[in-house]
């Protein structure tokens, strides 16, 4: 019998491949997302620090302009940078959407030729039995005429 041949081969690995790629992207997106989502994290803790800050001036006492202004600045830089943290953790974590998505239509690609990959093997394999039979068949019958038995 003679070997299993799989004519749409060079598709199928055509398929892994890219399905290994986006499963690179998908996985470079999630840990961006990841830095991002630390990176807001960060910046959460300092907005954080500066209304502490703050917070923690003497009540008892007089606190000049110029440290309030400074507070302010430093509260509102942190403020600016929180949110555009923020901003990019959106951007980072759409990304991530998009990647799963794409990820998902290269594993399903993917799958469909192995499912019919499979399928044409077994119909080889039940093919090969079926002559494998019929050959066995033929050899019997020879056997029982030359034997001068006749069914």
């Amino acid at each position: 019998m003679k070997r299993f041949s799989f004519r749409l081969e060079r598709l199928r690995e055509l398929r892994e491949r890219a399905e290994r790629e986006r499963a690179g992207q998908l996985g470079d997106a999630m840990r961006d997302e990841r830095l991002r989502a630390q990176a807001l994290e960060r910046a959460c803790r300092e907005l954080e620090r500066a209304g502490e800050q703050a917070a923690g001036l003497p009540a008892a006492g007089p606190v000049s302009a110029g440290l309030l202004h400074a507070l302010d600045r430093a509260r509102g830089a942190a403020e600016s940078r929180a949110d555009e943290a923020a901003t990019s953790l959106k951007g980072a974590s759409e990304r991530v959407v998009e990647e799963r998505e794409h990820y998902r239509l290269a594993r399903r690609d993917l799958r469909v030729v192995e499912r019919l990959k499979e399928k044409r093997y077994e119909a080889w394999r039940e093919q090969g039995a079926r002559e494998e039979r019929k050959e066995s068949d033929e050899v019997s019958q020879h056997l029982r005429i030359t034997r001068g038995e006749h069914p």
